[in-house]
């Protein structure tokens, strides 16, 4: 009876112990980027009150990144129709950009519950929806990160070579290496990669309430995972065509296209990096942070654009998080129910003709 008293108060304490490492790295990184703000405000004072913001950029920039997200719309729908459900491509659409609210909540686990609760409607398993997510989730980031890595030759301030190892030097001089060898890596590697996504796929989704002896096996193959990376690659394209037009947004030269390694290097490494951060919501001070220093690093955009351009593609993104997740939330929703009848009513069916 002791052991037994003894295991919730030890399961207590490590969860306290975690939620206060969390919020204390939280307010950590927020303090650090507040500190980075207040210092540059205090330096560049008139540069910062000068800055005029032009709306229309904005809202461009609000339309591309909702358009940015679509490519994992659509891998997520084909990761469920490869594991046997039956679900289309809006339904799909109006879970994915609800489940973005989500990540505002610490640890992001809630994402997934809401998109897979939300395609529950739609007669998709629960247990299908969440792991199909969660693939999703960590194939666009994980591509993120190595898109990063690849334009990192982009990105390196050649004023300062001189001060880098001889090898940096070349890789400057050479941007196209890394990326093709990254790149390389990336489609070779994937055959081990579908592998190992089906045998997890088959162990995770067959729980005991929704999978039968019958129910259809999860078939992820290499062709869908290669055209997952193409699309991810459109997808983290447009991400820092957003970032672009924010930045277009605050200045007079408008869209500078030679810029847009530098508008991708910063978005990729900023969300996957952020996503990586557990104890901070959707990334928040680790996104903004490494926006603002990777685009200080360019000549053309300079340190005061840098810091407003982080702070307004964060409103820009979450305005449009949340715009298109009241929209498609409420104007497919009567459809999605509808979807989830006609597919219970047709497994009833198909019973009926069984029996």
């Amino acid at each position: 009876m002791s052991d037994n008293s003894a295991v919730p108060a030890k399961t207590t304490g490590s969860a306290l112990a975690w939620k206060l490492t969390k919020w204390g790295l939280l307010a950590l990184v927020l303090y650090f980027v507040w500190k980075q703000g207040a210092q540059l405000y205090e330096q560049q004072q008139e540069a910062i009150s000068d800055i005029q913001i032009s709306p229309g950029w904005l809202i461009l920039s609000g339309i591309c990144y909702f358009i940015a997200w679509l490519p994992s719309v659509w891998f997520w729908q084909k990761l469920m129709l490869a594991s046997g459900e039956t679900v289309g491509f809006w339904p799909t659409a109006r879970a994915y950009y609800c489940g973005h609210l989500g990540k505002y909540i610490p640890g992001k686990v809630t994402v997934l519950l809401i998109r897979a609760t939300l395609l529950k409607e739609s007669g998709v398993r629960v247990s299908v929806a969440a792991v199909t997510a969660a693939y999703e989730t960590l194939a666009v980031m994980g591509v993120g990160l190595v898109l990063f890595l690849a334009l990192i030759p982009f990105v390196i301030d050649a004023s300062q070579l001189d001060e880098w190892p001889a090898w940096v030097q070349y890789i400057q001089s050479h941007p196209f290496v890394v990326p093709t060898l990254i790149l390389i890596v990336l489609f070779v590697s994937l055959p081990l990669v579908a592998r190992l996504l089906n045998l997890f796929s088959k162990k995770f989704t067959r729980s005991n309430v929704e999978a039968t002896a019958e129910a259809p096996q999860p078939d992820f193959s290499l062709r869908l995972l290669y055209a997952g990376v193409l699309m991810f690659l459109l997808s983290w394209s447009l991400h820092g065509l957003s970032l672009g037009l924010t930045l277009a947004s605050i200045s007079d030269q408008g869209l500078v296209w030679q810029e847009w390694p530098r508008w991708i290097a910063a978005v990729s490494a900023a969300y996957a990096l952020g996503f990586l951060a557990l104890f901070a919501p959707a990334g928040l001070g680790v996104r903004e942070g490494l926006i603002s220093a990777i685009l200080a690093g360019s000549a053309v955009i300079g340190d005061v654009n840098a810091f407003v351009a982080a702070i307004l593609i964060r409103i820009v993104s979450f305005a449009s998080e949340l715009l298109s997740a009241f929209v498609l939330y409420y104007s497919l929703g009567v459809q999605a129910v509808s979807d989830g009848d006609s597919v219970s009513k047709q497994s009833a069916a198909d019973t009926d003709k069984t029996e």
